[in-house]
């Protein structure tokens, strides 16, 4: 079968079948008809390859939350037990334990708590400024007719497949 490309050519390549001295036709309505039948059996062959693949892709997506679920439970067990360990360790006032398939040491480290970030002197803050866009009021405004410099409605094309 040809590709959707080859398809559309022998269509446009039809329409250059007529004598430019006559102006007489050189294609048969059949001509068209074998055409627009195979250009809509490739579309379809096309839009059920989509559809697989969108469902693939939703399978996939389903699949990576069960596992992302699965991967976030486990990690709560591993902090839940590292927590139970370091608490056994500290009861027994142990810092290192050595067996034949682990170490296992306890390590002090110093982190800063904020128990109220109001009170901090502004030499110890960091500003951060973020700003983006604002494309639902450019949008607007475009479309009330308002120029908005540096900005313009594009109009894009999409496909729908049921």
């Amino acid at each position: 079968m040809r590709s959707l490309y080859e398809i559309n050519q022998a269509y446009l390549d039809l329409f250059n079948k007529i004598d430019p001295e006559t102006g007489e036709v050189l294609f048969s309505d059949e001509d068209i008809d074998n055409i627009a039948e195979e250009f809509e059996q490739k579309a379809d062959n096309i839009a059920c390859l989509i559809k697989d693949k969108e469902a693939t892709i939703k399978a996939r997506r389903s699949e990576m939350e069960s596992l992302k679920e699965r991967n976030e439970r486990e990690q709560k067990q591993i902090d839940r037990l590292k927590r139970y360990l370091l608490q056994s360790l500290q009861l027994r006032n142990t810092k290192k334990l050595e067996t034949v398939r682990n170490v296992i040491r306890k390590k002090n480290s110093v982190s800063v708590s904020i128990e109220n970030s109001s009170d901090i002197p502004k030499e110890y803050i960091r500003t951060k400024v973020t700003s983006e866009p604002n494309k639902m009021e450019i949008g607007k405004a475009l479309k009330e007719g308002i120029k908005v410099p540096g900005c313009s409605l594009t109009e894009k094309a999409s496909l729908t497949i049921k």
